[in-house]
């Protein structure tokens, strides 16, 4: 799921814009062709999934499918509109692209006895969908298949060249990266099993880069043995989605695969380890992240953090939306009729609608000097503070809250429409670790804050509702 949240996840809500827009607003595609519909709906498909395999090739096929609605489209504003889907995918490639790097000295990494053969479990699954692929397109020529199978075969058979092209370009970084002078940097290294562990200090030495990436080349140490730092050289760009190889007293660790995400530690200069973080220094309360409410607030009086209304109410309504058109179009392709397909749609929407409610709209936290009381995808839970609770966030939009018995996730996406609307994650932890540090001068504690399981509201019901209205206005047009 979170590779599914990551910033690939434009291009599928570019694409599922595009297909409310095309299908629900401009009437489709204006060839009257049995197979205009299918091989459209493919074309805005395909790119969707490939961009999770190559952004490149998804960037490709969002120009192809732009092309193709050009030709299919019965007005200017439909071809507008998979222009700007493919503008997405367009610009998501440039993430690809390596930031300008301080000046620092090049050299080409010694050359190793040969290269791995890498991404080969991506080929095997590539060239499986391409042939998946040709034998659906024969079934639908043969009429062994209708041509609704056609909007499958093309999404299959984009993502088969998707994976291949990410076959290519990693077997090409690969040769480029022993062949060509790359960026070295003194690190720290921990060689374990089939994989290697980076720190890279930045000037002055408190903080470091740590990543890690897989190798072809094994240690000769256990995993059972305590890992050992050890200095080393780095070739490459270190930044996730690059190709970087570490020589370690004359071992050369040869990678199998791109660098993994890269994030920033307090750094051991000494020890050349991560440097550890006393649990009184963690939890310290920073006064600048306190909003202007959290200040001076008495020990007893409760606070609350909700997501903001409006954020909590636009997800909800894009899960539920989403969860009947996709089931809805699925059940379009099987061929069921309308009665059914009504059906699949009010479930489908229906449980996408209990799925927001219970992670957007529902989940709260109240807290005081006497603990925490917390709503959230199962129910309640209150608990006290104790000299052992702690409060972290994980800079993904989660806050991690341990108290009494239990570990609480409290929801803390980024604030919308504007920062005022709710507290972000240093926020709401800045002012947790406050109400905790007050409990310790209190004695005794009253009990964690009371809270209440709230009901579904109308416009909950309302918008399940609407949302399967839409849907059958969108997939059933000539029988609504």
């Amino acid at each position: 799921m979170g590779r599914l949240l990551r910033v690939e996840g434009l291009v599928p809500l570019a694409g599922a814009a595009a297909f409310l827009l095309l299908f629900g607003v401009l009437g489709g595609p204006g060839d009257p062709a049995p197979q205009a519909r299918w091989v459209g709906l493919g074309v805005l498909l395909a790119p969707a999934f490939m961009v999770y395999a190559h952004r490149g090739a998804a960037a490709w096929a969002g120009v192809l499918a732009a092309v193709v609605w050009t030709s299919l489209a019965h007005s200017a504003a439909a071809a507008l509109v998979c222009w700007a889907y493919a503008i997405v995918a367009i610009a998501l490639t440039r993430r690809d692209r390596s930031p300008v790097a301080a000046p620092v000295p090049r050299r080409q990494p010694p050359a190793p006895s040969g290269l791995p053969m890498v991404a080969v479990p991506a080929e095997v699954a590539g060239i499986a969908l391409l042939v998946a692929a040709m034998a659906g397109l024969v079934a639908v020529l043969l009429r062994s298949a209708g041509a609704a199978w056609l909007t499958g075969v093309i999404a299959v058979f984009g993502l088969g060249c998707a994976l291949l092209a990410r076959v290519v370009t990693h077997r090409a970084r690969l040769r480029q990266l022993f062949g060509t002078q790359q960026p070295m940097y003194a690190v720290r290294v921990v060689e374990q099993t089939g994989y290697v562990h980076v720190l890279l200090p930045y000037p002055g030495g408190l903080i470091a880069k740590e990543f890690a990436f897989d190798v072809a080349l094994f240690s000769d140490k256990t995993d059972d043995e305590e890992p050992v730092t050890r200095a080393g050289t780095l070739y490459g760009e270190p930044r996730p989605g690059g190709w970087c190889a570490v020589e370690v007293d004359g071992r050369v660790h040869v990678p199998v695969g791109p660098v993994g995400p890269v994030i920033e530690v307090a750094y051991d200069v000494v020890q050349g380890l991560p440097r550890e973080i006393e649990d009184d220094e963690e939890q310290l309360v920073d006064p600048a992240a306190l909003r202007s409410e959290d200040r001076g607030v008495s020990a007893f009086e409760c606070r609350e953090h909700r997501i903001a209304p409006q954020r909590a109410w636009a997800a909800t309504l894009a899960i539920g939306l989403g969860a009947a058109l996709a089931a809805g179009e699925l059940a379009t392709i099987a061929g069921v009729p309308p009665v059914i397909l009504t059906v699949v749609a009010s479930v489908s929407a229906a449980m996408g609608y209990e799925f927001g409610w219970r992670t957007q709209l529902r989940p709260r936290l109240r807290w005081h000097a006497g603990g925490v009381a917390a709503v959230g995808f199962r129910g309640p839970d209150r608990q006290p503070w104790a000299t052992d609770s702690a409060v972290v966030h994980d800079d993904a939009g989660t806050v991690l809250l341990t108290a009494g018995e239990s570990v609480l996730t409290v929801p803390v996406p980024p604030p919308w429409p504007s920062p005022d609307s709710q507290r972000n994650a240093d926020e709401l932890v800045a002012a947790l670790r406050d109400a905790r540090n007050q409990s310790f001068a209190i004695s005794p504690l009253p009990p964690p804050p009371p809270i209440e399981v709230p009901r579904r509201p109308l416009a909950l019901y309302a918008s399940w509702l609407l949302s399967v209205a839409v849907t059958l206005l969108i997939l059933l047009p000539a029988k609504i």
